[in-house]
């Protein structure tokens, strides 16, 4: 592992954005110093030599998604969380970092969101791409929009009458009528019709999404399985119900008809990702589940359009984070979480998986790990893996972030 002092407190979400000065590395979480005692707030920007703050950053609670997008005036990079202050303006919970500095999303005295941002996604409904959030709020910019919101840049909208209840993920996708945004989450009703866990909103009105789940909608991934239908949507969560019939934790979309996964998942899901072994693409779970289809699967498994696979002897504990890298040969799947074992010998808290064997990096962190992000920080070893989570890098120390660049680390 190389040297990328960390963080004083757990991340959350990590992405790579260019704010003009060129690609960085930006982590987020529930810190408040990052690197050599740097004050950052929550968020900072680590450019392959030094983490520098966004401002004062976030004021208390934490950070929990990110997301870039352009509203016009170039791309930006957005926060999502439960925070009430960025660069001490007042933005509630969502604010706008144009490089410089923070700005609220609203007019003032009616900015931010009224509750907790979990997912943002960006969304071209016909009119022009949009920033979408969801979460646990009844109104954006003043506006009632019942968990759901749109930011065009210069003003919130609602979608139509928003949903029932709290919403947690967010997806795009064309089931063959046009690209549409589709919402996962606990609510019964979209748009005041009745809608089960997962809704589709077109740009202009809600749809039920067949007779979508019996219990809540916590991930959702695009994935072509490559059987000749093309893309479908794939729904994870705590449901053991899709569509009126039986699909334990996992479920496929097809745009008419909610199929489930074999027997699919005893467990909670915690992680979907795509990774191609060599074998052609794979829809790749993970969580906390012992048997995935009723073949013994520990916590990770393989869904390659027909059936179930193990990987191996797995893992023994969840698998939280998935992230595809190549260390200077074939791409392998990464698998982070709370686990200290991989494939029944010692990998703590992080592995990877290349088709065929697990292999564990080094001596891994101390500590779960939530996040995982490929960025090319200008080393002469080209991108790297970054792993964050909520172990220190050494006892007593922090750090909760480490940098893996595979034998050149």
């Amino acid at each position: 592992f190389g040297e990328a002092p960390g963080t004083n407190g757990t991340i959350e979400a990590m992405v790579v954005f260019d704010d003009g000065t060129g690609p960085a590395l930006y982590a987020a979480g529930d810190f408040s110093r990052a690197g050599a005692n740097v004050a950052v707030g929550k968020i900072a920007r680590w450019d392959g030599r030094r983490w520098s703050p966004l401002g004062s950053g976030m004021d208390i609670q934490s950070v929990q998604t990110l997301a870039v997008f352009d509203d016009g005036d170039g791309p930006a990079l957005y926060a999502g969380g439960s925070f009430a202050t960025a660069g001490g303006v007042t933005v509630n919970g969502i604010a706008k970092w144009d490089g410089h500095q923070w700005h609220a999303l609203g007019q003032p005295g009616a900015v931010g969101v009224s509750g907790f941002v979990w997912s943002m996604a960006v969304f071209d409904d016909g009119s022009g791409p949009a920033l979408y959030a969801v979460g646990d709020f009844r109104t954006a910019g003043g506006v009632t929009v019942n968990y759901v919101a749109r930011w065009d840049g210069q003003t919130w909208s609602p979608l139509g009458e928003g949903l029932g209840g709290i919403a947690h993920a967010l997806a795009v996708w064309d089931d063959g009528t046009g690209p549409a945004l589709y919402v996962g989450g606990q609510f019964t009703s979209a748009g005041g019709l009745p809608a089960n866990r997962i809704a589709k909103w077109d740009g202009q009105t809600w749809s039920p999404v067949g007779a979508g789940m019996n219990q809540t909608v916590s991930h959702l991934i695009v994935f072509d399985d490559g059987r000749g239908g093309g893309p479908a949507l794939y729904a994870a969560g705590g449901f053991t119900m899709a569509g009126g019939q039986p699909a334990n934790r996992i479920a496929r979309w097809d745009g008419q008809n909610w199929t489930p996964l074999g027997s699919g998942l005893p467990a909670l899901v915690t992680a979907l990702g795509v990774f191609d072994d060599g074998d052609g693409e794979a829809l790749y779970v993970g969580g906390d589940f012992t048997t995935a289809g009723g073949v013994p699967a520990n916590r990770i498994a393989k869904w390659d359009g027909q059936n179930w696979h193990a990987l191996g002897e797995g893992l023994n504990h969840t698998a939280s984070a998935l992230a595809v890298y190549s260390d200077g040969g074939e791409p392998a799947l990464y698998v982070g979480g709370a686990f200290t074992m991989a494939g029944g010998q010692p990998a703590n808290f992080i592995a990877k998986w290349d088709g065929t064997t697990w292999t564990p990096l080094g001596d891994g962190v101390n500590g779960v790990v939530s996040a995982l992000a490929v960025f090319d920080d200008g080393s002469p070893d080209g991108p790297a893996l970054f792993i964050g989570g909520t172990f220190a890098s050494s006892p007593g120390g922090d750090s909760y972030l480490a940098k893996y660049q595979g034998c050149n680390a």
